[in-house]
Parts: structure tokens; sequence; C-alpha cells
């Protein structure tokens, strides 16, 4: 095993050494990050929208049944599986805000064709699919993209703080969007709820537009294939232990939840009978502690290891899923101990994911920065997109309540390695990557 040639109290030291210099700016007074991050609020709360909204349309205007259903969200993570790399490749060499302007503009006019086609009622499964099939394509550029445009936007001493501000909206997107897509939903109908989001991207492409901020070029270098960067960067993620290490713990916890996302649905509403209001208060409540973990990450990070910190955090964005088939009892009481079950798991996931983004773009050079991330997205939603279809076939053929037990065990399974890993040892940021 190949270690850094500084050891850990020195890279405290130089930690401590960074922390100790103050910033001559505060991020507040960065406008161009300001004008990202309230656009990319907005269209966080948009897309939250959708995501309760779309699949409700498919169950309740178009009656889809659980492999249809399984169907719809394996497209919509499809493109992660197929375009990851191509596009990480094709970020690195070019600057990020066009792109993100365009991926925003196409995914916002998408989105409008759903009721459209309700309104004309020409609205069926295979439009459906193919909407969000495009969709997730766009939806893959524009995450790679603003993935390495941030770093780019703010100075390195604020870059935990710029992504856990971008956390934060999300969290508090997941608090607000469902409660408003479950009563947009009973009160005018799932396709035109989607309307909202289709509308907040348009929002976001304005004020990318308005952002004054030079953007570095893409450094020149010599002429290479396709395949010669996407091997490059694919070889940084693998050689880099802790990149590897929360690559393999995202791809089989998102395919986990895949399987909770489906499955849950089915059951809270065919099974238990919550109402999508319901339903959507329950993701709502329960996600503010999405808000608050993204909000106090910052602070742990600077008093708690950060190794047992995405250890623990891990363990509780995963454990209390246990609870969701293992419980029986009235409307009521269900849904406020689901409630409590997805509180607990946001708080821990807001930590994380701060966290662990944060980590990962403090050890990657710019110039390798879409290439990680897009390799990263790969595996990590590449178990996200397989994640629909075995919940699929396991609501067809199990149940869905049987399908909760076997995504909980799967959730057991999957922190082993990342105990048995080097990133449980980890104290601090690490300026250099170790390797295996």
């Amino acid at each position: 095993m190949c270690v850094p040639q500084n050891d850990t109290s020195a890279q405290e030291t130089i930690l401590s050494d960074v922390q100790a210099i103050a910033p001559r700016k505060t991020l507040w007074q960065n406008t161009g990050f300001i004008k990202f991050w309230t656009g990319e609020s907005i269209s966080l709360f948009g897309s939250q929208i959708t995501l309760l909204a779309l699949p409700l349309a498919a169950v309740l205007v178009l009656n889809a049944n659980a492999e249809q259903l399984g169907w719809l969200r394996f497209l919509e993570t499809a493109p992660y599986l197929l375009f990851p790399l191509l596009f990480g490749v094709w970020v690195d060499r070019h600057q990020k805000r066009p792109l993100m302007i365009v991926a925003n503009a196409t995914r916002g006019v998408l989105i409008a064709f759903v009721p459209l086609l309700a309104f004309l009622h020409l609205l069926s499964l295979v439009p459906l699919y193919l909407i969000s099939f495009i969709v997730g394509i766009f939806t893959v550029l524009y995450d790679l993209c603003w993935l390495s445009f941030v770093p780019a936007l703010v100075s390195k001493e604020h870059l935990l703080e710029a992504n856990s501000r971008v956390t934060t909206s999300a969290s508090a997107a997941e608090v607000a969007g469902p409660g408003l897509a479950g009563g947009l939903v009973q009160l005018l109908t799932a396709p035109l709820a989607l309307l909202l989001d289709s509308l907040s991207y348009i929002v976001s492409v304005i004020l990318l537009l308005s952002i004054r901020h030079q953007e570095p070029l893409p450094e020149e270098k010599q002429e290479t294939s396709l395949l010669m960067d996407m091997r490059e960067g694919f070889r940084f993620v693998w050689s880099n232990t802790y990149i590897r290490i929360l690559a393999f713990q995202a791809g089989v916890w998102n395919f986990c939840y895949a399987i909770v996302d489906i499955a849950f649905l089915l059951y809270a509403i065919h099974q238990i009978g919550f109402t999508p209001g319901v339903l959507g208060i329950i993701y709502a409540v329960g996600a503010v502690g999405g808000i608050l973990g993204s909000t106090i990450a910052n602070t742990l990070a600077r008093r708690f290891p950060l190794g047992p910190m995405i250890c623990a955090t891990f363990t509780l964005g995963s454990v209390p899923f246990l609870l969701l088939p293992a419980l029986t009892g009235s409307q009521k009481v269900l849904a406020t101990i689901f409630t409590m079950v997805f509180f607990l798991v946001r708080t821990a996931l807001g930590i994380y994911a701060v966290q662990s983004t944060s980590l990962r773009q403090a050890v990657t050079p710019p110039a390798l920065m879409a290439r990680m991330n897009a390799t990263l997205r790969l595996i990590s939603y590449g178990g996200g997109t397989l994640g629909p279809l075995a919940a699929g076939f396991l609501g067809t053929w199990i149940g869905a309540r049987a399908s909760l037990w076997v995504a909980s065990i799967g959730f057991l399974l999957a922190l082993v390695p990342l105990f048995l890993s080097p990133v449980r040892r980890m104290r601090v940021f690490p300026h250099e990557y170790v390797v295996w």
C-alpha cells in the first residue's frame, strides 16, 4: 500500500494553517456564485416537484403498474450509464457555463411537453418514457458541469461553504417540493404540476446568462483521443483510495434506494392507503433533516474527525430504512414513524453529501474534475439505474413490502466495505491522493 510522504500530523498542520487565514472576501460577495446558487435553488425546487409528480402521473393518470413504473425510473437514470464518460471528456475540454445554459433550457422545454400532451389527450407511457430519457441525458450534462463550475467560481477556502449552500438548497427543495407536488397533484392533476419545474429551468437559464464571471479556459494539452481521456479519468478514480470507496458506496446505496423509492410508493398508496398529499408531507417533513444536516456539515467537519463522521452519517443514512417494512399499525402511526425515518436519513445524508463532495473536489486536479465526476456518476448512478429494474421485478414477484426487506438487507451489507476501508481512519481532508 502506497501512502503520502506527509504524515497525518503534517496534514493537520497544513489544514490548520489554511483555516487560520481569513478569506479576503466572503462568499456573499461573490455575485457569480450567488446568481448560480439562486438559479440552482429554484430549479431544484422544480425538480423535486417532478420527482413525485412524474411517477404519480404514470400511476394515477395512466394506471402504471410496478413493472412500468420501474421502466420509467430506469429510463430517467439510464443516461448515467451511457453518457457520463463521454460527457466528462467533453466538459473538461470546454467552458462549463454555456453547456449548463443549454442543458437547463432543453430540460425546461421537454418537461413542458407533459402537460401539453395531457391537454391534447395524447399522453401515454411511450412519450413519458421518451421525455424522461432525454431529460436524463441533459441532467447528466448539467451535473458534470456544475460540479466542475463551482470550484472555478469560488476560491478554495470557500469550497466547503459553497457546497454546503447548494446541498442546503437541495434539502430545502426536498422539504417544500414533494409537499407542494402532492397538493398540486390533488388540486391540478400530476401533468399540470410539472409546469412549475419547466418554469424553474427557464429562470435558472436567465440567471446563468447574467453571470459575468470570466470562466478560465480549459488547459491546452496535446491532442488525445476520447478513449484515452476516458481512461485517464477512470484511472484517477480507481487509484484514489477515498474516491474509489465513496463511488462504490454510492453505487450500492443508490441501487438499494431505487428499490425503496418505487416499493415504498406502491406500498404506501396501495397497501397502507396513503393519499398523495400524505405521501408528500412524509417526504417534505422528513427532508427538513437534510437542511439541518447540510447546514451543520461545515461545523462538524472542523470539530470531529472526517473519516468517522463519514462512516457514522452513511450508517444513519441507511439502517433506519429497516423500519419501513418492519412496522405495522394505523395510518397515523405509520405516517409519523415513516416521517421520523426519512428525517433521520436525510439529516445524515445532508452531512455526508457536503463532506464527501468537498473531499472529492479537494483531491482532484481541475483538469480531471469533470472526468472524475463522470466516472463517479457512472458507478453511483449505475446502481440507481439498475435499481428500478430490480424494483419492478421484485414488486411483480414478491410484492412491495418484501421488496423493502430486500433493499434494507442490501443497505446493511453495503456498510461492511466502508468500515474495512482507510476512510474510517481519515481525520482531515488529504491534500494529495492515496493509492493502494
